[in-house]
């Protein structure tokens, strides 16, 4: 596997700088979302998206059982 010159001498890509974006990069959900409000509960604004909620295995089984 070869990677492309990046102009450093030696070990090229180890002492290139890499591109890496590290602010949240994520969308807005939708109004009609079961968890479109759950943005405010974690103190961001409604329909962020929040990666950070799990749910109990009891409310995967009622959910589960009500659909």
């Amino acid at each position: 596997m070869l990677a492309k010159d990046v102009g450093k001498k030696g070990a090229g890509v180890l002492r290139g700088k890499p591109n890496i974006h590290w602010k949240k990069d994520r969308g807005t959900d939708v109004a009609s979302a079961p968890w479109f409000d759950l943005g405010l509960v974690y103190g961001e604004k409604e329909g962020s998206r929040i990666n950070d909620h799990y749910l109990t295995l009891a409310e995967k089984k009622a959910a589960r059982e009500q659909s």
